[in-house]
């Protein structure tokens, strides 16, 4: 008789303990294959090739996908991150809201699910530090949902998990996509390439609450995802491929495309929003590139990079970055087009004086002289952000890019209001003698109102020290580049 009640013991805990994965049908339905780019991508470039999705390093690049679901799934992915130090997520859905799984997150390397309760992963009890993806190799990410429970795998190995009851889930403004019932993936400035994008239904699982809530542009179940994927999706992308090989160029994809009634001067919602954010190919202060772009991103807003040439961006020493802090343009500054972008912004470090168009003086580093080509081009791209009335805005040494610029004759900057770094500007010659005056010289030189340093709210510090003149946006230093995406971010979307 002990022996007999060991053995039903043992079932009974085997039955209970079994992963959530016990129901599992073997059918995994392909979403790739039933993907249209031009219809399903929310942010980013996009491109179908073959098998495959891929995504460029454009800011936080979102797709959503042609799946409904009704009843507990499991939702999986292959993909390898190609270049980037940022995260990859995974949005599903539960009927307690949607949400995502996310991988080497909020430049900490922080893995787990967001947001449970308003609380991002970063405060949630699913956190998991230390999740670096490796660049070049290829993963496998798996989210199992259940009624009552959600788990996030990577490779195999359980991440995070969380009980749904009395917990309500969101996805956080950065990665929300038009539809909150239905499945998608992002990319986090990272060049990312999906090799499969699969969904499977349990089979006897329960009804998740959503099964009464459909739209126009997902589906239901998996039958129908296959079906009606099939009779809507383009079965050649060769234009769309084409179109996103050309530098410079807007893919059908890039955005999502404005409603016919709305009006031409502003676009339907901040996803369709774009910045262009500039830094120097050497010596970036990256806190002033990450910081600005994580606020705009939070807001919904999309971000292109572009540096003097599309190469690898290097940031200075010790400016904020983890690991290298290498980020790799999305254009060249030659190529972009300010009919593209709502606004642009310099980040500093002494590397953006390769921008100063009107400097005659030279520095120390060569690589801060820049070229007569590049300035030009800058300063051509300024001026048409000038006439077309758009935001223009610059970080601690990058507001001497704005100093040096010409429009009509005249400093960008004289006569606005503005705050400028107090640091050291890179040595070199100045007025035909060796010197290394404060950034904030370059300013004050070329006509602008220059606000006193800290003089802004609290003078112990220089984070609330930003400033705002008509559709000039300075900030003093890599302090306040915080507020000063966040200003940007507000102004933007108000």
């Amino acid at each position: 008789m002990q022996t007999a009640n060991t053995f039903l013991v043992a079932t009974l805990l085997a039955f209970f303990s079994a992963p959530c994965s016990a129901q599992q049908s073997d059918s995994w339905n392909d979403l790739i294959n039933h993907v249209d780019v031009n219809q399903h991508s929310v942010s980013g470039r996009w491109q179908k090739s073959g098998t495959a999705i891929s995504t460029t390093a454009a800011g936080a690049a979102k797709l959503s996908l042609p799946f409904q679901p009704e009843s507990e799934y499991d939702f999986r992915i292959k993909f390898t991150r190609n270049s980037g130090v940022h995260s990859i997520a995974l949005l599903f859905v539960t009927d307690h809201g949607q949400a995502c799984f996310e991988v080497d997150a909020w430049g900490q390397h922080l893995a787990g699910i967001q947001s449970i309760n308003g609380e991002t992963l970063q405060q949630n009890s699913t956190r998991r530090d230390n999740q670096a993806l490796v660049n070049g190799r290829t993963y496998t990410a798996l989210v199992e949902v259940r009624h009552d429970r959600v788990r996030g795998l990577l490779d195999g190995n359980v991440i995070a998990e969380i009980s749904l009851a009395g917990n309500r889930l969101t996805v956080p403004s950065v990665w929300a996509i038009p539809d909150s019932k239905s499945l998608g993936v992002g990319a986090y400035a990272s060049d990312t390439t999906f090799h499969q994008i699969e969904v499977r239904t349990i089979d006897g699982g329960r009804s998740l609450s959503t099964n009464s809530r459909s739209s126009d542009r997902t589906v239901r179940s998996s039958q129908t995802a296959m079906t009606s994927a099939s009779e809507t999706s383009p079965s050649d992308t060769s234009s769309e491929e084409n179109t996103a090989s050309t530098p410079g160029s807007r893919s059908p994809s890039a955005r999502t495309q404005p409603s016919q009634t709305m009006p031409a001067t502003r676009r339907a919602n901040a996803t369709e929003i774009r910045v262009l954010l500039v830094i120097a190919n050497q010596d970036f202060f990256y806190r002033e590139y990450f910081e600005p772009r994580r606020e705009l991103e939070r807001a919904g807003i999309t971000v292109d990079v572009a540096a003097g040439r599309k190469t690898t961006c290097r940031p200075h020493d010790n400016s904020g970055q983890q690991g290298s802090g290498n980020v790799m343009p999305d254009l060249a500054i030659a190529d972009a087009d300010a009919s593209d972008y709502d606004a642009i912004m310099f980040s500093g470090g002494w590397g953006s004086s390769m921008y100063q168009y009107a400097f005659q003086g030279s520095y120390s580093n060569r690589t801060y002289n820049g070229d007569p080509q590049t300035k030009a081009a800058v300063n051509r791209l300024l001026n048409d952000f000038i006439e077309q009335d758009k935001f223009v805005g610059a970080l601690c040494h990058g507001v001497s890019v704005l100093a040096w610029a010409r429009v009509n004759g005249r400093s960008l900057l004289q006569g606005k209001r503005v705050v400028a770094s107090p640091r050291q500007s890179p040595s070199g010659t100045y007025n035909g003698r060796r010197d290394q005056p404060l950034s904030r010289w370059n300013a004050q030189i070329n006509g602008a109102q220059l606000s006193p340093a800290r003089s802004i709210g609290n003078p112990r510090t220089s984070a609330d020290d930003v400033m705002i003149d008509g559709k000039i946006l300075t900030g003093e230093d890599d302090n306040s580049a915080t507020l000063f995406g966040a200003t940007l971010a507000k102004y933007l979307t108000q």
